[in-house]
């Protein structure tokens, strides 16, 4: 979608992309390829390879895949250098921010330049563009819209103007589950063109990615099932299905999904001749793999694609320092997830002199909190008091950073997510002294943290709030407020089995055998492929098996399965 090329970018396991910093001349010629979609644009050429190319880009666009989008638009103006909608779509391939502005500006330039005797359909798409290319995609906003609206006016049969009005609408949802402004009108676009064009792949993925993060993410399941149709050949397209599969709790779909994104981007790489730090999307994949596994209670599994992240990550070069982290963070939040807290805690990582300050704050908050779990799970009081001071003295000096452009960490970022980790450690301590009262507050202020981060930062790696909260609760007999946390927490990830778990432990210590026996069977249903040897696993199997209630007290020590 277009608000992906044109805004901050999500923080990748490795920050450069390949030809980011080659001029548009110089890029070197793609593949004219198969399995990217059908999407089609009929622009002023007589080249017929050129009107080829630029459907390639345009398919690319739509799916996602920038840097490809770009090198398919630069050979479309190589083949055709009086083609001015190529020079179009050169500038929206450009990133968000300063760093791309001059870039912007000139392909813009150069569109308007050529764009005397061309269509009128495409006079307006070059007119909209100059808006986001001259003031950028924040001021620039009000004036594309404007014009695609008046372009989709003037020829209602326009699939793409919709598509791309609707990609630069899509705004997501507040904290608090509105949608943000743009995104109904965005909705209603699309949910149009579903209706009248049920091949287009861009539209598809424009589906996916609007729902994603929705009360009802399922209505978008069939879309994304249509993508491994349409666009099989689309990692980034790929990887959106496998987000909603997650999502929408289809985990053993998201992990099928995943594996094909990893597998179609290192080919593609290996194809082009690249590097493995040229793989944005397969890091990305690969830590939603591992998210998927664990949901699963595949920790074996789990535990072989954290192995795969951290050596694509050790065998970049030259060495890349925010993969590094990336990938430890993914490891230890792995451990944790399964209440391995001892492996968590002693897992290491060294950086090099160059690291930046975002990469060291984040990858010492990630030891710290890690070492403070451990050591409230062994009753060292002191020492998880100290670890909270030391956490609470990590964020600050990042947090005055300016915000990061591109796909590096950015500081403040960094420094929310570091902050949310010493909130949640906090409140488990002092819940641990015997002050619920004061816990509950200091975790109440962690959940607001936790939905103010950017889906765009670096993932967070302390628990979710609301399930320690929720523990807090139970451990202090207030079983009907415990409740209302985990049933959130299962309608925000129904295909997890420790949610389901938890929400079982809650129904027990109520004393509501009924809606528990359930729970489990949920839990177990998300298990059906777990690991047996797992504690969690074998409690929800002696369950179901024996008459007997257990002890909810043994099932619920709070320190057992620490979620990451």
């Amino acid at each position: 979608m277009l608000a992906l090329h044109l805004r901050n970018e999500e923080s990748l396991l490795f920050p450069v992309a390949p030809w980011d910093e080659i001029p548009d001349q110089e890029l070197p010629t793609p593949a004219l390829r198969e399995g990217l979609g059908r999407a089609h644009l009929k622009v002023s050429t007589s080249v017929p390879l050129a009107q080829a190319w630029f459907d390639q880009g345009l398919r690319l666009l739509h799916l996602g895949w920038r840097g490809e989008a770009r090198r398919a638009f630069a050979e479309a103006a190589r083949r055709d250098p009086q083609l001015a909608m190529a020079w179009w779509g050169l500038a929206l391939t450009r990133g968000a921010g300063a760093r791309c502005a001059a870039a912007r500006a000139e392909s813009i330039y150069k569109a308007l330049a050529l764009s005397e005797g061309v269509t009128d359909a495409e006079q307006r798409y070059i007119v909209a563009a100059t808006f986001l290319a001259n003031k950028g995609p924040a001021n620039g906003r009000h004036g594309f819209v404007r014009e695609m609206e008046g372009l989709i006016e003037r020829f209602p049969e326009d699939a793409e103007a919709r598509l791309l009005l609707a990609g630069l609408l899509a705004d997501g949802y507040e904290a608090d589950g509105r949608p943000a402004p743009g995104q109904s009108y965005a909705q209603v676009l699309v949910r149009e063109l579903l209706r009248t064009h049920p091949e287009h792949e861009g539209v598809h993925l424009a589906w996916v990615r609007l729902r994603e993060e929705s009360a009802r993410p399922e209505e978008a399941l069939e879309s994304a099932r249509r993508l491994r149709v349409l666009a099989p050949q689309a990692a980034p397209a790929l990887l959106a299905a496998g987000r909603l599969f997650l999502r929408t709790g289809h985990a053993r779909e998201a992990r099928e999904v995943l594996e094909e994104a990893v597998a179609v981007e290192d080919a593609w790489r290996e194809r082009e001749s690249l590097p493995g730090s040229a793989a944005p999307v397969a890091g990305v994949a690969l830590r939603l793999l591992i998210q998927a596994c664990a949901d699963s209670g595949r920790y074996g599994e789990a535990q072989a694609w954290a192995r795969r992240l951290r050596a694509r990550a050790e065998e970049a070069s030259p060495r890349v320092e925010q993969a590094l982290v990336f990938a430890a963070g993914a490891l230890s939040g792995l451990h944790l997830r399964f209440g391995f807290l001892r492996a968590a805690a002693e897992l290491r990582v060294e950086l090099s002199a160059e690291a930046r300050p975002s990469e060291r704050v984040l990858l010492s908050g990630m030891e710290l909190y890690a070492r403070g779990l451990r050591a409230l799970e062994v009753g060292q009081c002191s020492e998880v008091e100290r670890i909270c001071t030391a956490l609470d003295a990590l964020h600050p000096p990042l947090s005055e950073e300016t915000r990061g452009d591109g796909r590096l960490l950015c500081p403040r970022d960094v420094a929310r997510v570091v902050e949310l980790a010493a909130c949640e450690l906090r409140g488990a301590w002092e819940a641990k002294q015997g002050d619920p009262a004061r816990a509950e507050a200091t975790l109440t202020r962690a959940i607001r943290l936790e939905r103010r981060l950017r889906t765009a930062g670096p993932p967070a790696f302390s628990r979710p709030a609301r399930e320690t909260l929720s523990r807090i609760r139970l451990r202090f007999g207030r079983e009907d407020k415990a409740l209302e946390l985990a049933d959130a927490l299962v309608q925000a990830r129904p295909g997890s089995g420790h949610a389901w778990l938890h929400l079982a432990e809650v129904h027990l210590a109520r004393g509501a055998a009924s809606e528990a026996a359930a729970a489990f069977a949920s839990c177990l249903e998300c298990w059906r492929d777990a690991d047996a040897h797992l504690p969690e696993v074998q409690r929800a199997q002696a369950f179901r098996a024996g008459p007997q209630r257990p002890n909810p007290l043994r099932l619920l020590r709070f320190e057992e399965n620490v979620p990451a």
